[in-house]
């Protein structure tokens, strides 16, 4: 019994080390996972450029700030036909789970902004994925690909 009670503390020992190892995100740990995910990066200072499945997109992050975001510029404010912000956001309360359009320097974005320190790997992975489908997906489906919650709007 006692053999049974000390495999089942260092088991859970063992995946609590690994689940809290894994929520320790550094800027380091996020460029690996991002290059493996993508065949060219560009780092600028604390931003990084790169393509994930053919759309552009942009890793910003400040550790001090212990903030991350992935943005992926979708289009002009300026050339939005009419509807498509208030779809938009609609679809940033029912079909986008992690990540949602904004609205920043005159231009529309799929964006996933997380805290750093807490970032899983899968979870980042998870955002880039998402930010792809959400800029693919605007002015038709206007979803991250990963949840749709209910209600008559959210089944649009």
């Amino acid at each position: 019994m006692k053999k049974l009670i000390l495999t089942t503390i260092l088991s859970l020992w063992a995946v609590l080390s690994f689940a809290q190892l894994d929520s320790e995100m550094t800027s380091e740990r996020m460029l690996k996972i991002i290059d493996a995910l993508v065949p060219e990066l560009q780092q600028q200072g604390n931003a990084v450029f790169f393509e994930y499945e053919e759309v552009p997109m942009m890793l910003v992050y400040d550790e001090s700030a212990d903030r991350m975001r992935i943005v992926s510029p979708i289009i002009e404010v300026s050339r939005l036909e009419e509807g498509m912000l208030e779809k938009a956001m609609q679809a940033n309360f029912h079909q986008a789970l992690d990540a949602r359009y904004a609205i920043s320097e005159g231009l529309v974005w799929s964006a996933f902004i997380h805290p750093l320190s807490d970032l899983s790997s899968e979870l980042l992975r998870s955002g880039i994925h998402q930010v792809a489908v959400a800029h693919v997906t605007f002015g038709g489906q206007y979803t991250s690909g990963a949840l749709v919650f209910g209600g008559e709007e959210g089944q649009r």
